[in-house]
């Protein structure tokens, strides 16, 4: 015969196991809804639409990029209603792809804009080494052309010749013209200075050739 536990220890017993399951529960955590997870962050994508809506200017784009803002705003305000993953995803998509194309047409432009100095060549001016002030205009410009190219020749990448040479050049032509102007001289100095730069000659290297087959025993 099974004895039965007394009165005490049977309520001890209980609240044991009762104790026991609340703190298993306890311990486990809930598990969160994906959904809110997800809208979190396709309103973090649409805010970050709405600040860049508030700064383009471009009064072409403009018009029809608030159109499709109303539209996507629509498409948000379902997915808190009716959450879709894939259709969320595609929201994302929409929303990013229309924010990195306002980015990239605010951005500053790639090639800067053209600048009003008046780059002159100086080897089509044609100076009469009989007329002084000929000579004077010439120099100032070939003055000016050597500080240009100067300048120039400091951002050119290694790949060129040495670029210095060239206004060395110039420079040590520019010193015998004042010495003595003369029209060959000035073609001469002039035209090597407005021809461009070339590239380095690198030649290429021989074609491999695998060693011959071991003839050895």
């Amino acid at each position: 015969m099974y004895r039965s536990l007394p009165l005490p220890r049977l309520g001890l017993a209980l609240f044991l196991a009762a104790w026991c399951w609340q703190t298993a529960g306890a311990a486990t955590p809930a598990v969160e809804d994906p959904s809110i997870a997800e809208l979190k962050v396709l309103d973090a994508d649409f805010d970050r639409f709405t600040q860049m809506l508030q700064v383009y200017d471009d009064p072409y784009y403009l018009p029809r990029i608030k159109v499709y803002y109303s539209a996507l705003k629509l498409r948000v305000e379902a997915q808190h209603k009716n959450f879709d993953q894939l259709k969320l995803d595609d929201v994302r998509y929409d929303i990013n792809q229309q924010v990195q194309r306002m980015s990239r047409a605010m951005q500053p432009l790639l090639t800067p804009r053209p600048t009003g100095e008046m780059k002159l060549q100086v080897s089509k001016l044609n100076p009469s080494p009989a007329n002084p002030a000929d000579v004077k205009a010439a120099l100032e410009a070939l003055d000016a052309a050597i500080v240009r190219e100067e300048a120039k020749a400091r951002t050119l990448p290694t790949l060129h010749e040495d670029p210095m040479a060239r206004i060395a050049r110039a420079k040590q032509g520019r010193a015998e013209l004042a010495k003595q102007f003369t029209k060959e001289k000035w073609v001469a100095v002039t035209k090597d200075l407005d021809t461009p730069p070339r590239v380095a000659w690198v030649p290429k290297p021989p074609p491999y050739v695998p060693p011959p087959a071991s003839t050895n025993p």
